[in-house]
């Protein structure tokens, strides 16, 4: 297990605000949002249009897309979001991002989930 405190952010990593990720979910329809939260967790809200992968799924579940394609990833406080990043940079994908402070700061922004 490694202290949050000591991650460092991955290389080509970028953060996103809530209403950004809102924004741009908006204005691309390249952009795919990926919840990696365990299934019950994305049962009780998640972001419209998120596809749900959990962490250790994602990979596979990404694995066929172009390595240009946009994704935001997206857990609850941000912690697997990170994880799954670095898994996906490895992969090759070059435009991923994740939800700063995940589920918690979108619910925090007051922005709608679909159940």
């Amino acid at each position: 297990m490694f202290s949050f405190g000591l991650f460092r952010h991955p290389k080509g990593l970028k953060d996103i605000s809530p209403a950004e990720l809102r924004r741009l979910a908006h204005e691309s329809d390249r952009l795919r949002i990926v919840d990696v939260r365990r299934p019950h967790e994305y049962q009780q809200g998640h972001i419209e249009g998120a596809v749900s992968a959990p962490l250790g799924t994602t990979a596979k579940a990404v694995r066929s897309w172009p390595h240009d394609t946009p994704i935001a990833l997206v857990c609850l406080s941000g912690h697997r979001s990170q994880a799954a990043a670095v898994e996906l940079l490895g992969m090759g994908f070059s435009d991923v991002s994740h939800l700063a402070g995940g589920m918690l700061a979108w619910h925090r922004a007051g922005l709608p989930m679909k159940r």
